[in-house]
């Protein structure tokens, strides 16, 4: 997706689709800092656990 928005000549080739692929990639870069998040969250619980146990 940052390929294809990367050339120049997309805007003016298919705005349509530029505005869309624009708008696809911001949702994704969204669910992708979301998952993260979770994923940070989860690691932190992993670890106090096993200090827990220690």
């Amino acid at each position: 997706m940052e390929q294809k928005l990367a050339d120049a000549s997309f805007y003016s080739k298919d705005p349509k689709g530029f505005a869309e692929a624009t708008v696809k990639l911001e949702t994704l870069r969204s669910e992708l800092a979301t998952l993260e998040d979770r994923w940070l969250e989860l690691e932190m619980m992993a670890e106090t656990l096993a200090q827990a146990r220690s």
